[in-house]
């Protein structure tokens, strides 16, 4: 007759106890090393913490039968974790084509030994099978008849199928699978912020809501009443003299609450932009977070993978808001040389070749690839097929902030996003240059790991962007479609093309002689090396303005504040016609005279 399971005392003495402490010890350790390597979830940790409290406490049946319920969840997440590990590894053996990586290629022997891997963690999960089952509810029944001495023979024998699960996971990721596509550990790449960020309760029901059927009722919500807001409806008149209109339905979405990502409308429409300009290779991989601005996307993707102190490797020069928000986290900036084609593969190569220590490298690459702020530069098909070929060589991710994509001058080359075969680039897209830079509008694309950790993030800072323009926004698109929006950015196009002629033509006109530079392929500026002038900043603060015209000095574009730089940024955005040809010669004024001192 099976006995009522009472808690009982179970006396050991500290000799019998010792067995089983060790094998929860053991145990313990190597969950803890798989935690700290693959940045596996914190559960696991608690569950161990409970596990040990049980043997190490007053041993009775309670505390035994906790103690394998510990054990059993760790197995089943251990054995999911496998499971999932090794159909990803198969469907790439049984996927694999070599015409199917554009960019580099796995030898053979990387294929032998992705397939010894696979059939060594198996062999491992099947010597974990039989620990279980037969021998697991066997001691189970003798442990619920009262014979309890049992409890740490089953006990010792669940933390030994952990121990050997832990080994077929270790047995399954190695370096190689980086070169390999859908064989990303993105865990490596998350900041110790980033892991620790868990989705909030009250931001995933606002998302539940906004997806749920018209008829749900919801008490879950802390949104404000929209019948108490003062404003009703909106009419917006565009440039060409038509309308779009919010009527008080639109007008009521676009005041209240949006799921963390955006509004679902806006955010399927920017699917099919990214889809008609980029065709990402696997579009299901990535998934899409609406920022207010490229600006705090960005902030947030730094902040998603860069732990204090951390290497970065970024254009040199490079954005001065991008330095800023870099030297707040904290990062060691790795600057790497650019010439007229972006960043140099050559200069990259030579930095991560001869990198000191390999357990130190840098994990993430940052580049403005087309009309760089402040160069100008543009980087051409075979750069970027350069630079994509050496993150897979070191194992990189790269931050493709693009906000002057559509400000390109001729037919753009593909971009990171549309060549990226292994999930390995988060890419930056701005409305700013294209609708309105007060809208702040901006949107992240991001693998699916990495978009989630940034969504959470965003749902405990800004919430979302602004509701507001979003909604304007998709008023805008669903009145043009994308046909509509493609003739909008080939006229912008075409407006920058005009005025960089114009600059252009006034610096050879005025600064002959006096300067160098490279006529940039698309964005807002032109990068002009000073001859004869090691500083540019008394030029530029002083001289220039004294001549009642206004640029920005090189030194403002790199990281290192300790140098001087003969460097000046010149932009052609805002000015009229006559304002380039007059500015350009007052500047051409201030430096005769600065170099014929």
């Amino acid at each position: 007759m099976v006995k009522s399971n009472k808690i009982q005392s179970i006396s050991y003495t500290l000799e019998e106890l010792r067995p089983i402490r060790a094998s929860v010890d053991q145990c313990r350790v190597q969950l803890s090393n798989f935690i700290e390597k693959y940045k596996s979830v914190d559960l696991l940790e608690l569950e161990m913490r409970l596990l040990s409290r049980c043997v190490y406490k007053n041993w009775n049946a309670r505390h035994a039968e906790l103690g394998i319920q510990a054990s059993r969840r760790v197995v089943r997440f251990l054995e999911r974790f496998l499971a999932k590990r090794e159909r990803q590894l198969e469907q790439i053996l049984s996927e694999f084509k070599p015409d199917a990586v554009h960019i580099s290629l796995p030898s053979r022997g990387t294929l032998n030994q992705l397939i010894s891997n696979l059939q060594e963690s198996s062999m491992l999960l099947s010597k974990a099978e039989r620990l279980s089952k037969t021998t697991v509810d066997r001691l189970r029944l003798e442990c619920s008849r009262g014979n309890y001495v049992h409890y740490n023979i089953l006990i010792m024998s669940l933390c030994s199928r952990i121990y050997f699960l832990v080994l077929a996971l270790d047995k399954t990721q190695q370096e190689f699978c980086t070169n390999m596509p859908g064989c990303i550990d993105y865990a490596r790449f998350l900041s110790r912020a980033a892991l620790r960020r868990q989705p909030s309760a009250v931001r995933e029901a606002t998302q539940l809501f906004a997806r749920s059927p018209p008829s749900t009722i919801s008490f879950a919500s802390g949104s404000p009443n929209t019948s108490l807001f003062p404003f009703k409806d909106a009419t917006i008149t565009l440039t060409d003299d038509t309308t779009i209109h919010l009527d008080s339905s639109a007008m009521a979405k676009a005041l209240q609450y949006l799921p963390t990502p955006g509004q679902e409308d806006l955010l399927q429409w920017l699917k099919k932009l990214q889809n008609r300009y980029h065709s990402p290779i696997d579009f299901k991989r990535y998934e899409l977070c609406i920022t207010n601005g490229s600006m705090e996307g960005l902030s947030k993707v730094f902040e998603l993978i860069l732990n204090y102190a951390e290497p970065i490797l970024v254009d040199s020069p490079c954005y001065s808001g991008s330095l800023d928000c870099l030297r707040g986290f904290g990062a060691d900036v790795i600057s790497i040389n650019t010439d007229a084609n972006g960043m140099s593969a050559q200069s990259l190569h030579e930095i991560l070749s001869n990198w000191s220590d390999p357990n130190t490298l840098p994990r993430v690459l940052y580049t403005i690839p087309n009309g760089s702020n402040p160069t100008g530069a543009s980087m051409n098909l075979e750069r970027k097929k350069e630079i994509y070929a050496i993150a897979q060589k070191y194992n990189l991710i790269i931050i493709e902030d693009d906000p002057y994509y559509f400000l390109q001058f001729q037919k753009p080359d593909p971009s990171f996003l549309s060549m990226d075969t292994d999930g390995r680039v988060i890419r930056l897209d701005s409305m700013s240059k294209v609708l309105s830079a007060g809208m702040r509008l901006g949107f992240v694309t991001a693998p699916v790991p990495l978009c989630h950790k940034l969504v959470c993030h965003q749902q405990v800072t800004s919430m979302h962007a602004s509701a507001l323009s979003q909604m304007v926004a998709l008023k805008l698109f669903e009145k043009w479609d994308l046909s509509g929006f493609h003739q909008h950015t080939e006229r912008i196009a075409e407006f920058y093309g005009k005025q960089k002629t114009l600059m252009v033509n006034a610096i050879r006109k005025h600064l002959k002689g006096m300067v160098t530079f490279n006529e940039p392929k698309a964005g807002m500026f032109v990068w002009l090396k000073v001859n004869g002038v090691e500083d540019t900043r008394k030029l530029i603060y002083e001289k220039a303005l004294a001549q009642e015209v206004l640029l920005l000095p090189g030194s403002a574009f790199f990281y290192d504040q300790s140098k001087t730089y003969p460097y000046v940024r010149v932009s052609y955005s805002i000015s009229t016609p006559e304002q380039i040809e007059t500015g350009m010669a007052r500047f051409g004024k201030v430096l005769r005279e600065e170099l014929n001192k």
